[in-house]
Formats: structure tokens, sequence, C-alpha cells
């Protein structure tokens, strides 16, 4: 059972995400714990640092701040004149929010007129722990700088709050139905396959950088595990693929933009990929098993519940 705390007297408590990293998955994942952690002590959250990202969600986009208060009992929360706000506006509001954070804890000012908490690198606050329980019973606004704002356990709880306040548009929502229409198409089972290179070839190394041959042979070996069935993959990149490299496997390309190919994954029965907040965010919204592609000696296994579905 969820205990969920409740500070009823006076006006919402505050929560304010004055620090962004990373892509679009980043940020989802630390918003998304917000969310939860939000909804569990029943205060406000307000993310100016979504700004690259608020226009992509109907939840978001004519919100300067990027607020998140259905969860409020009905409160009135002003949430702004229903107008898009500009981008150079909403990157000043960041960039600004940002410095603030920053100067208070720079000159000391952790406790007063707010409370600042900013995490250092690979550092995580436990968000059902006695310091952030106690930063929100302080009855001031926090702002919360750092990556690892986490609680495994209130993300499950709030997973379907989470899902509907990040509900794509319409338009969106359409481009994907087609794609995935189209890949379910006159097969039995549809895996994602997540193909990043791009920044992929500096980061660590370029340890996560797999040519299209590995991919090609991932994919081969998926569809040796499944006899008799119909494989399709939803195949998403940021980059052009040569199809000479896939030669005799069933491919769909994503939808083409990054928001409608993460949430086409999130339909499909299951992907794969190199570790990224990319594919565990599909993973998540979509409630659908992921595998990751460490190495280049690497063997994939299809996931237990397809494989069980193929057997039977």
């Amino acid at each position: 059972m969820d205990v969920s705390f409740r500070f009823e007297d006076g006006p919402p408590l505050m929560m304010i995400i004055a620090r962004r990293y990373g892509q679009l998955g980043n940020r989802l994942f630390l918003y998304a714990h917000l969310i939860a952690a939000a909804r569990h002590y029943g205060v406000e959250l307000r993310n100016p640092c979504f700004a690259e990202y608020a226009a992509l969600f109907p939840s978001t986009r004519n919100d300067l701040w990027c607020r998140y208060t259905t969860h409020l009992n009905g409160r009135f929360i002003d949430t702004g004149s229903g107008r898009a706000p500009s981008q150079p506006v909403r990157l000043g509001l960041m960039h600004g929010i940002q410095a603030v954070a920053k100067t208070m804890n720079a000159f000391g000012m952790r406790d007063y007129p707010a409370k600042v908490i900013r995490l250092r690198s690979g550092q995580e606050c436990d968000l059902e722990g006695e310091l952030f329980r106690s930063a929100v019973e302080s009855g001031r606004t926090l702002l919360l700088q750092g990556w690892l704002f986490r609680s495994p356990r209130l993300l499950q709880n709030h997973w379907s709050h989470i899902r509907d306040f990040f509900a794509v548009s319409a338009d969106d929502q359409n481009a994907i139905d087609l794609t995935m229409q189209q890949a379910r198409r006159a097969s039995d089972v549809v895996v994602g396959v997540h193909i990043r290179r791009g920044d992929y070839a500096e980061f660590q190394g370029g340890r996560y950088y797999f040519d299209d041959r590995l991919y090609a042979n991932w994919m081969r070996s998926v569809c040796d595990q499944l006899p008799g069935r119909t494989v399709q993959f939803l195949v998403c990149s940021h980059e052009r693929l040569n199809p000479q490299h896939f030669a005799g496997l069933n491919i769909t390309p994503g939808p083409g933009t990054a928001l409608r190919d993460m949430y086409a994954l999130a339909e499909t029965d299951w992907m794969m990929g190199p570790p990224s907040t990319f594919t565990a965010w599909a993973a998540f919204v979509g409630r659908k098993p992921r595998v990751e592609l460490q190495s280049c000696e690497q063997t994939v296994a299809v996931p237990h519940p397809v494989a069980e579905q193929a057997a039977a």
C-alpha cells in the first residue's frame, strides 16, 4: 500500500526542477520520478528545465513552468494564458532558475528563502528517504538540481498517472498507429530495434557503437528462436540505413521523429538496443520487455513471455 503524505494547511508546497540533464529520455525519467514524489507528498511540481521538449506534449506545451498539479484535489492552480510561450522565454526562465539555485548553493543559502538540494555527479537522492521527506516537511519551496532523484517504488505506483501526463498529441498518435498497423500486417511478432550511433561513437569509448552487421545478426538470431513465426522488426534510428545490410529481414522503419519513434517502440511486443533512456522510457511507458545490447559478443535471448507465446 502506498502511504502518501498531505500537507493541507496553506497553499500547496512546491518543488522546482532547477537543472537540465541530458536529452529527451533523461529529462522524462527525472520528471517522472518527481511527478511520483509530488503525488506521494501532495505538492506541486514545476519543471522549467523541460523547456526544449515542452512543445512535444499537450500537457506541457502551453505552460511556461511545465507544472504538474492534477493531483491537488481540485485546488486552483493558474497554469497560464493557454498560449504557448516562445522558446526564448522558456530558455530564459530555465537559465534563470538554474542560476538562482546554483548561486544560492554556492553562497551557502541552502535553507532560506528556499531549500536547495544539489546532487554531486553520481549521487542519488531517495525520494522516500529522510533527507527528502524532511525537506518537503520544511514547508519551503524546493529547488532540485541533480539527475538521480529516484524512487522506483513510487515510479511504478504512479505509472498510470505518469503515462497519462506524457500522452502524445493526436497527430503524433495517428502517425504511430499507421506505422504499427503496417508493422503488424501479416506478422506474428513485432520487435523494436533501436540503432543508436552518432554520439555513441565517443560515449564510453564507443563501447555501445555497433555496426549494421551486428544488428542484422542479432535480428536473425531472434528469427531463429521463433521458428514458424513471422517476425517484423520496427527499426528506429536517427540516421539513414542501408537496406542491403538487412537483406532477408522484415523491416518497418520508425515513424521518423524521436518522440514518435520512442512511442512506437512502446507499442512493440519487446525491444532491443544499446543502453539508453530512449528505449528505457519506451519500455516503461509501454510496459514492454527490453533487452540491452551491452557488447559485440552478446547473444540475444527472446524474453520469456514472447518465447512462451511462440511455443504455445
